[in-house]
């Protein structure tokens, strides 16, 4: 007995570097399409904004609520998207508040308590990843003190924001713990991307926002919509290589939905070349010389939609949704216990293949 336990002593100093690389990289190629390390959060490798970091305390709570979750044929939700403030100093031509979320009935916003309750209750649910959206989040002062609050030995986070206030909030988020900032580029031409969000200035802000998050040590990335226009004219080819050129972390890619400003642009008639899209990101995923592309629409092809069954939305007003594009209401967290929310919501999940809603999935 003993003779097994030392070789086994040994056999983990070998081959425990071999063996979480198989694993980390079928995991990151099936879920990112990629196994590119795009960054570091507290010496830990990190592979996106979607996904906690390897190798940390995060990944392990992940790990461990999955296989307790598993054994009693539970969901559990690995990611809540919360929305922290109901206002926003754009007008975007593509807002999926705007014209969706903010019609909710309830209008009461969410305080500090409130935002501190939904992160302990999510956190004891198993989430491991939260991202801050709005409106636009930086305009919640309260914000750096929402991050701090997130046990870091439990999840990571990320902002998603217009980049307007981020300059002169880059130190303050770093300083909260944030792991990342996923800033909107909408185009490569300041006019056009000012002009698409409505505010002159907007795409200097952004880029002076993502050189000073890695000023003071924050990953970044860039999220963009991608629509068939922008694969056919060259535009979404040229994002990347701009991402490239800021040296940016990571690019997000968003496609086109149903959903808030967008619905009246939106045609089921004609729909992305996904195969064009794929082939595109993969190209560059394939190269080092390039930050990490993730697509959503790929991981929806491979697993299915997510809402509900790994992942929900939490509006500004405390209004419990199964994604951010989909405008069913499913109970309020200032009323009801998130965990009997989640409950009802992954049963009703588990009917169906999508939530019926705004988001053009169904």
């Amino acid at each position: 007995m003993r003779f097994n336990n030392l070789r086994y002593f040994f056999a983990k100093i070998f081959y425990a570097g071999s063996y979480l690389d198989s694993v980390n990289d079928f995991f990151n190629q099936k879920i990112l399409g990629h196994t590119k390390i795009i960054g570091w959060w507290r010496g830990r490798p990190v592979y996106s904004s979607f996904l906690v970091p390897g190798l940390s305390k995060p990944l392990g709570n992940l790990v461990s609520q999955y296989l307790v979750k598993m054994m009693g044929e539970e969901n559990f939700p690995g990611i809540m998207n919360i929305g922290v403030i109901d206002k926003c100093n754009c007008n975007c031509n593509h807002c999926s508040f705007k014209g969706s979320m903010d019609k909710e009935s309830s209008k009461d916003l969410l305080t500090l308590e409130d935002f501190k309750k939904i992160i302990d209750q999510s956190l004891d649910l198993g989430a491991t990843v939260i991202n801050f959206v709005g409106g636009e989040p930086l305009l919640n002062k309260d914000l750096p003190k929402i991050i701090e609050y997130i046990n870091k030995d439990k999840a990571v986070s990320s902002v998603f924001t217009n980049g307007w206030f981020l300059k002169n909030k880059a130190k303050e988020l770093k300083k909260a713990g944030l792991m990342q900032v996923n800033v909107s580029l909408d185009f490569v031409t300041p006019k056009e991307h000012d002009d698409f969000r409505g505010i002159r200035g907007t795409f200097a802000k952004v880029i002076e926002g993502i050189k000073e998050c890695q000023k003071v040590g924050l990953l970044t990335a860039i999220s963009t919509t991608v629509t068939q226009e922008k694969l056919k004219n060259g535009e979404f080819e040229k994002m990347i290589f701009l991402a490239k050129k800021l040296k940016v972390n990571e690019v997000v890619v968003l496609d086109m939905m149903d959903s808030g400003m967008y619905s009246h642009m939106y045609s089921k008639d004609k729909p992305i070349n996904k195969k064009r899209l794929y082939e595109i990101v993969d190209k560059y995923n394939k190269r080092k010389d390039f930050p990490g592309i993730f697509c959503y629409s790929r991981l929806r092809d491979v697993f299915g939609c997510c809402a509900g069954r790994n992942y929900f939305y939490v509006s500004p007003f405390g209004n419990i949704h199964p994604c951010d594009f989909t405008s069913e209401i499913h109970g309020n967290i200032k009323k009801t216990p998130l965990k009997a929310i989640w409950k009802k919501l992954s049963i009703e999940r588990k009917g169906v293949g999508c939530f019926k809603g705004s988001c053009g999935c169904v």
